[in-house]
């Protein structure tokens, strides 16, 4: 019996509970097709069941259980391209010792120079103020004022976040002047905006935006990637406008990834409701657990695990059936970085797991080189990734 690809992301995402309501209703449907389907899924689950006795604190690799299944089904089952579907996980500090102990035999050199040229990313940003004056912003710095003037109030508060407070007077001289949240590869920085609304910066992003909102909108400008936590005002919408879409919104939460190196964009709303533009004035309303996705002007609604956009805010990356080029960006930002591919072929790779963002980078190369068949290496100050 020949199985699709498809087959094998699906099995995989379903034991590790990251479908979609789509994807779930397209599982059934092969299920209910033929009884040896549904036995494929009881064997490999049966296996998976067996790696978590075994190692009770490491999160069992899915999709490499399925290579263990094609040595026991090698007669009925004909497993094509496995290996380009490998799960990653990070494994937790209580991992089993001799799990660890398995990793570090197969240690080479080269491994031992990656900590050299990366560290993980950190709380640090550089804000630019409204004259001109540039502060440098790092997880070091509590409870103090930054600036006061009449119309603001900037502090950083005792939780370490930015926080701006309009006075009660505002100037209107001021209005269209901006400041500017900058973070740098290796950074990601919280700010709470002059009307309550959070956001959530990732590495290598950009938020411009006014001490304090007038008129009849709340305006900011986004480049990268950032979450946001909107406080609710139903006479002024809360816009985000990035180079390629805006999203309008009253009061929500969602995610917007526009890094300009990115061919995609997307929005992630997680509770609420929004508006996405693009192109010729595009709209697309989103519910709660959907995403606008895809290039200028060619937008496309879809219902995803919004935990798979939005879980970066709470210290981690989870990846579902990504692309390794995909993976590789995300590294480069956040561990500040310079990646290169020896082909093509290599960042087609594809991954579903979830990595801790503030372990070594060495942790996780040796998870992905333990579960594909692709090699990390240094040279110079860049990450190359080949074929191994």
């Amino acid at each position: 019996m020949k199985i699709d690809d498809r087959i094998y992301e699906l099995i995989s995402g379903k034991l590790e509970n990251m479908l979609s309501s789509e994807e779930e209703l397209e599982l059934s449907s092969w299920l209910s097709e033929d009884a040896e389907h549904e036995k494929v899924f009881a064997e490999v689950k049966k296996i998976r069941d067996q790696a978590k006795l075994l190692h009770r604190d490491f999160t069992p690799d899915t999709e490499n259980i399925l290579k263990r299944l094609k040595g026991n089904r090698g007669k009925k089952v004909v497993f094509r391209g496995w290996w380009k579907y490998v799960a990653i996980f990070i494994v937790p500090l209580g991992i089993a010792l001799g799990l660890w102990q398995g990793l570090k035999r197969e240690q080479v050199v080269e491994h031992r120079q990656f900590s050299a040229i990366s560290t993980p990313g950190t709380e640090r940003a550089i804000l630019k103020l409204l004259d001109g004056k540039t502060v440098l912003l790092d997880s070091t710095m509590r409870s103090s004022l930054i600036a006061q003037g009449t119309d603001v109030r900037i502090e950083m508060d005792s939780n370490r976040l930015l926080r701006y407070s309009p006075n009660d007077s505002i100037a209107v001289s001021d209005v269209d002047k901006n400041n500017e949240l900058i973070i740098p590869k290796g950074g990601e920085y919280q700010i709470i905006l002059a009307d309550g609304t959070r956001v959530w910066l990732n590495s290598a992003s950009k938020l411009t935006f006014p001490p304090y909102f007038t008129g009849a909108e709340r305006r900011v400008i986004l480049s990268g990637e950032a979450f946001f936590d909107v406080a609710h005002d139903d006479k002024k919408p809360f816009i985000v406008e990035t180079a390629r879409m805006d999203v309008k919104v009253l009061g929500t939460r969602f995610n917007v990834n526009a890094y300009e190196d990115n061919e995609v964009v997307s929005a992630t709303l997680v509770n609420g409701s929004v508006e996405v533009f693009s192109g010729e004035r595009q709209v697309i309303r989103l519910a709660p657990g959907e995403q606008a996705y895809g290039k200028e002007s060619e937008l496309e609604k879809r219902e995803v695990n919004v935990r798979l956009y939005t879980s970066w805010i709470d210290g981690k990356f989870m990846f579902n059936n990504t692309e390794l080029e995909e993976i590789a960006k995300q590294i480069s930002r956040w561990y500040d970085l310079q990646i290169f591919f020896s082909n093509e072929n290599v960042k087609k790779v594809r991954f579903t797991g979830a990595i801790m963002k503030f372990k070594p980078l060495e942790d996780l190369i040796r998870m992905i080189e333990k579960t594909s068949q692709v090699r990390f290496s240094v040279k110079n100050k860049t990450i190359v990734i080949s074929e191994e």
